[in-house]
C-alpha cells in the first residue's frame, strides 16, 4: 500500500512499482489507510508524513495497537536527523528522504521484504467455517475451501464482522481498492461464485444481501 496525497508522485511511484511486479492500492489520506489496514496484510507499506488529515507516523501506532503488523518505509520530505530517528524509533523498517532515486527505493523494499513480521496467529470461526488470518486461508469443517483472490478478498471481509451487514461500498473497495471504478455488476459475480463454493462445501452458512445496501455472513 502506498500512502500518499500527492498525486504526481502517487501515480508514478504506483507506475514504476508495477512495472516491478508489484501490485499497489493507494491510500491518499490516514483515514482511508486506517480503513485499509484493519481488513488488510501487505506486504510492504510506503507512508508519507505529511498527510492532509495528520501525520503519517500515526499510522504504525494505529496499526500495531489493532494487532495489524506490518513493513513500513517512509518517505517524506522531513530529512533532517531528528525526524529521522523519530520515524525508526516510531518502529518503520526504513526511511527514504525525497527526492530519492527510484533505484533505491526498490533495493530497500527488497531489502524489507527479506525480514518476517512479528504477529500473532489469528484464527477466526464462524459456524463450521474458519479464517486462518496470517496465511489468508479457509477451512469448512476442517477441509480447505479453495477460493480465487477477488472472493476470497470477500469472504475475509464477510468474516471480519459475521452476522453484520457489510456497506457494498466496503466490500468494493476491499476487492477492487479504493481508488478505482468498479463495474455495478462486477461485484455481484464475486458473490454469485462465492455462494456456490460455500454451498458445495456447507448448508450451515450462507451470504445475505439487503438490496442496494450490502451482504452479510449468516448461520442457518
Amino acid at each position: 500500500m502506498l500512502v500518499e496525497d500527492d498525486q504526481d508522485i502517487a501515480e508514478t511511484l504506483t507506475h514504476f512499482l508495477a512495472k516491478q511486479g508489484f501490485v499497489v492500492d493507494l491510500a491518499p489520506t490516514l483515514a482511508i489507510a486506517r480503513a485499509v489496514i484493519l481488513d488488510n496484510d501487505f506486504d510492504l507499506v510506503l507512508l508519507d508524513r505529511r498527510l492532509p488529515d495528520g501525520d503519517g507516523l500515526s499510522l504504525i501506532a494505529f496499526a500495531r495497537s489493532h494487532n495489524r503488523p506490518q513493513r513500513i518505509i517512509l518517505l517524506t520530505a522531513l530529512a533532517d536527523v531528528d525526524a529521522k530517528v523519530d520515524g525508526l524509533e516510531s518502529g518503520a523498517h526504513d526511511y527514504i528522504a525525497k527526492p530519492f532515486e527510484p533505484r533505491e527505493l526498490l533495493a530497500r523494499i527488497r531489502n524489507a521484504l527479506r525480514h518476517g513480521i512479528a504477529s500473532n496467529r489469528e484464527v477466526k470461526r464462524f459456524g463450521p467455517l474458519a479464517y486462518d488470518v496470517e496465511n489468508r486461508a479457509f477451512w469448512v469443517n476442517d477441509e480447505p475451501l479453495a477460493l480465487r483472490r477477488t472472493e476470497a478478498l470477500v469472504l475475509a471481509a464477510l468474516m471480519a464482522r459475521p452476522g453484520v451487514l457489510v456497506p457494498r461500498e466496503s466490500l468494493e473497495a476491499r476487492v477492487y481498492g479504493y481508488d478505482r471504478l468498479v463495474n455495478s455488476n462486477s461485484l455481484e459475480s464475486q458473490i454469485s461464485r462465492l455462494r456456490k463454493n460455500l454451498a458445495e462445501k456447507t448448508g450451515a452458512i450462507r451470504i445475505h444481501s439487503v438490496r442496494g445496501m450490502g451482504y452479510s455472513l449468516i448461520e442457518e
